[in-house]
């Protein structure tokens, strides 16, 4: 039997606590025969759906503006996945609870927080259950959409690893570097910082990478001007935020990290893998460094992502994928 010269890489991006997604990615361990998965920022999801419990048995709730009446435990746990699949999360409660929830933000913050602590938490324990079969290990980070306090309180199995913040060892060549914060966004999203923060932090990083040139970014933000950080602007004086219009048509621009782009250059690893900006899905060559943004469809159901055949001194080939 021919000897394999790489180590096979499936990393996908932005899936926003998506159930379909993740299952999807997990299987990527048999389906692309990876050797290692990369589970890139922005792991949670965004929004909590309350389930009312109704005196007759029977439950309410309203989701993606369609009212449902759930009559039986079967329709429930079925609206349930759905929700769960589009990356939303959910809880019950009855009228007179929902009320007082209602009225606090302190509540409804602890409930939203406790929601996607037991999401991934799930997720590490269902990964380490499927990965275990195959030997692959799963290194997962967050993004700026993800709370520290979250992150934080994943605990490492043998084949789930939290990479957030840290270098880490994934052959014995290769490391790999994990940031998930970003430049500052018009979403005031919680690790959103300024370019001169997220330099310091790149900086302590890369402090702790061995060799640079064999190392692998798994920084969360696109290198700015890249073509893989094209975005709508959009204006931030106001909330939400609006695009912002020009000639009848929305301004486009490179949302894109100056310090991202900076340390590519400065220290010209071999493969820089982020996400992000999920419209902008690409490859680029900064230097003698490949980019890659895989894009996302989560909230599809889609699952889009990358593999990288990894050779010791060299990418072999990379090819985009989605399922």
């Amino acid at each position: 039997m021919k000897e394999k010269k790489f180590v096979r890489i499936f990393f996908v991006t932005d899936i926003h606590g998506s159930e379909t997604c993740f299952r999807k990615f997990l299987s990527g361990a048999r389906v692309y025969k990876a050797d290692i998965l990369i589970l890139g920022g922005d792991i949670t999801g965004k929004v909590l759906i309350p389930i009312t419990r109704l005196g007759d048995g029977s439950y309410e709730t309203k989701f993606l503006g369609k009212q449902e009446v759930l009559k039986t435990p079967d329709e429930l746990r079925k609206l349930e996945q759905i929700i769960a699949d589009s990356g939303y999360y959910y809880f019950q409660a009855t009228k007179s609870e929902l009320e007082k929830i209602d009225a606090s933000k302190e509540i409804q913050d602890k409930f939203f927080m406790d929601a996607m602590k037991e999401r991934l938490s799930h997720w590490v324990d269902y990964g380490e259950k499927i990965l275990k079969e195959t030997g692959t290990v799963c290194y997962f980070t967050g993004g700026n959409d993800d709370y520290q306090e979250v992150l934080d309180g994943v605990q490492d199995t043998p084949h789930m690893k939290n990479t957030d913040n840290k270098v880490v060892s994934i052959d014995s060549v290769h490391e790999l570097a994990s940031l998930g914060w970003s430049n500052m966004t018009p979403w005031r999203c919680p690790r959103d910082c300024t370019e001169e923060e997220l330099n310091s932090r790149i900086e302590k990083l890369v402090a702790g990478i061995r060799d640079p040139g064999k190392c692998i970014l798994n920084f969360h933000v696109p290198p700015v001007d890249s073509g893989l950080d094209t975005a709508i602007k959009l204006d931030d004086s106001v909330f939400p935020p609006k695009p912002v219009i020009k000639s009848g048509e929305p301004m486009k621009f490179g949302a894109g990290s100056v310090s991202v782009r900076q340390a590519i250059q400065k220290y010209q690893p071999i493969l820089d893998l982020c996400g992000h900006i999920h419209e902008s899905a690409g490859v680029c060559k900064i230097g003698k460094s490949l980019v890659i943004n895989p894009g996302s469809e989560y909230a599809e159901g889609v699952l889009r992502g990358v593999i990288v055949n990894l050779g010791d001194e060299k990418i072999v080939s990379w090819q985009l994928v989605s399922a």
